[in-house]
C-alpha cells in the first residue's frame, strides 16, 4: 500500500512540476504577449492550440532575430477584414501561416476552389467534407499584407500547416513560394528557405511595429470580422463557388472574341479591368 502511495505521489509531483514549467514557458512567449490568451484557453481551443504549436515549432527562429504576430486582422478593399493566423518576420523573408486542424485524408489542387477531407465512416464508407482552398485563403491574406507593407513582389512565403492527424493523399502544389507541410515537419520545411538574408533587423522591427496594432482588436471588432466573413462565405455558396482568388469578386462566364481561343467560354473577374484574373471553363 505504501509503495502504491509513493508511486502515485511521484506522478502527481512530476505532473505539477511539468505543468508549472509549461505554463511558465508559455507566459514568457511572444504568443502570450500578443494574444493575451491564457495557457488553459490555448490548451482547450483547437484553433489557438494550432497557432501556438506553430510558434513552438519555430522558436529557434526567434532566437535568430525573428518576430512573430498572431491573429492579425488586416483591412480589405471592400467591407471587412482578413485574419492571418500567424506571421513570422525573419531576415530570410516573411512567412504567412494558415493552420488547418483536420484529420483524415486530404485531397486538393492549388488551382481548385475547394479541397476535400475524407474520413472513414461506419462500414468503411467515406464521409467527405469540402473546405475552401487554404492556398487561395492565404493568397488573400498575402495580398493585403503586401499592400500594408508596400511589398510588390517576392519576399513573402505562404505556409499551409496541417495537423499530423491527417494524410495528404492527392495534393498538388505548383508554386515555389507555397510551403505545404505537417505540423511536425514545419521547422524542417522552412529551413531550406531560411538561409538567405533579405531584411535587416531594423526592417524586421519596422514591419513588426506596423502590423502589431492589427493584432490588438477589441472583442466587438473581432465579432464584426466573423459576421463579415460569414457573409462572404454565404456569397461564395450562392455563386456556385465561382469566386476570384485574387480579389474575391464574382467570376462571370464570358466568350473570347479574338485570337486562337475565339468563341471559347471562360470565367473572368467581374472586377475587370482592375483585376484581370481568368480561368478556363471546365
Amino acid at each position: 500500500m505504501l509503495i502504491v502511495f509513493i508511486i502515485v505521489a511521484a506522478f502527481i509531483i512530476l505532473y505539477c512540476v511539468y505543468g508549472a514549467r509549461e505554463v511558465d514557458q508559455y507566459n514568457k512567449s511572444q504568443y502570450r504577449k500578443i494574444t493575451k490568451n491564457s495557457f488553459w484557453d490555448v490548451e482547450f481551443d483547437k484553433g489557438k492550440n494550432g497557432e501556438y504549436k506553430i510558434y513552438k515549432s519555430l522558436f529557434q527562429y526567434e532566437m535568430d532575430g525573428a518576430s512573430f504576430l498572431f491573429n492579425c486582422y488586416l483591412p480589405m478593399e471592400n467591407k471587412g477584414t482578413t485574419e492571418i493566423d500567424a506571421i513570422m518576420i525573419h531576415h530570410s523573408g516573411i512567412y504567412v501561416f494558415e493552420s488547418k486542424n483536420y484529420g483524415g485524408w486530404i485531397f486538393g489542387n492549388e488551382r481548385n476552389v475547394w479541397w476535400t477531407q475524407s474520413l472513414l465512416g461506419e462500414g468503411y464508407s467515406a464521409q467527405k467534407e469540402r473546405f475552401y482552398n487554404p492556398v487561395w485563403q492565404n493568397r488573400t491574406h498575402i495580398k493585403y499584407l503586401r499592400k500594408k507593407l508596400g511589398l510588390l513582389d517576392g519576399k513573402i512565403y505562404s505556409v499551409i500547416v496541417f495537423s499530423d492527424r491527417c494524410e495528404f493523399k492527392d495534393v498538388t502544389i505548383f508554386s515555389d513560394d507555397i510551403i505545404l507541410t505537417y505540423q511536425s515537419q514545419l521547422a524542417v520545411s522552412i529551413q531550406e528557405y531560411a538561409n538567405k538574408t533579405i531584411f535587416s533587423q531594423e526592417k524586421i522591427k519596422e514591419y513588426y511595429d506596423l502590423l502589431y496594432p492589427y493584432t490588438q482588436l477589441t472583442e466587438e471588432q473581432k465579432q464584426e470580422h466573423i459576421k463579415n466573413l460569414k457573409e462572404r462565405l454565404n456569397l461564395r455558396s450562392m455563386q456556385k463557388n465561382k469566386v476570384c482568388p485574387r480579389c474575391e469578386s464574382n467570376l462571370v462566364l464570358r466568350v473570347a472574341k479574338k485570337g486562337a481561343l475565339g468563341g471559347h467560354e471562360f470565367y473572368g473577374c467581374s472586377n475587370y479591368p482592375k483585376c484581370r484574373y481568368t480561368e478556363n471553363k471546365q
